[in-house]
């Protein structure tokens, strides 16, 4: 089936149910809101699928992942990879166990520090996270297909200006600030 402007789709019946009742809803910014985060949940329900299906936990996918990319040698140190991933040292510990138990990682004296260990990935975690990878990239462009590549490269830059927006602001700013654009963006009613 091929996409017309025309077509409905879950979130047209919500928004028109809620605007019945609040008269204050834009229906173009709830629309946009309500379809990011239907498009989520189908993106995370095969993320968590894809996760499953190589045995693997989102925080186990994170560690691994963080070692095959934003490491030296494939190597941190536990106190880096807690740093990292906002994990208290007793949380990492039982998550690297669990890695190690399986084969994906290892823990090697560092070479720099005679006291100190490293977290490196091994053969087969490498092998498990471009696996899991892969096939979650799959799984992600394929959600995006019906996209041509300047529609695409359209949504990212405004997505991308949304979230700058949303990142640049202080978080204490940001109530007053979705007051005042929900006050200013609200549509005028007859």
């Amino acid at each position: 089936m091929s996409y017309s402007p025309s077509m409905e789709d879950s979130v047209d019946f919500c928004i028109a149910d809620i605007r019945s009742r609040f008269a204050a809803i834009d229906p173009h910014v709830e629309g946009v809101v309500d379809r990011v985060a239907a498009i989520d949940k189908h993106v995370s329900r095969a993320f968590d699928e894809t996760l499953a299906r190589h045995g693997l936990s989102h925080g186990e996918y994170k560690l691994l992942l963080r070692l095959a990319t934003r490491s030296d040698h494939n190597r941190m140190s536990a106190g880096d990879l807690s740093r990292a991933l906002l994990l208290s040292s007793g949380a990492m510990t039982n998550r690297l166990d669990r890695l190690e138990s399986a084969g994906y990682v290892q823990r090697v004296r560092d070479p720099r520090d005679r006291r100190g260990v490293l977290v490196e990935l091994t053969p087969a975690g490498q092998a498990k996270i471009d696996e899991a990878v892969t096939e979650q990239a799959a799984k992600e462009c394929d959600v995006m297909k019906v996209l041509n590549d300047k529609e695409l490269a359209s949504l990212n830059v405004l997505l991308r200006k949304i979230l700058s927006s949303l990142e640049e602001a202080p978080s204490a700013d940001r109530a007053a600030v979705g007051t005042a654009s929900a006050t200013r963006r609200a549509p005028v009613t007859a």
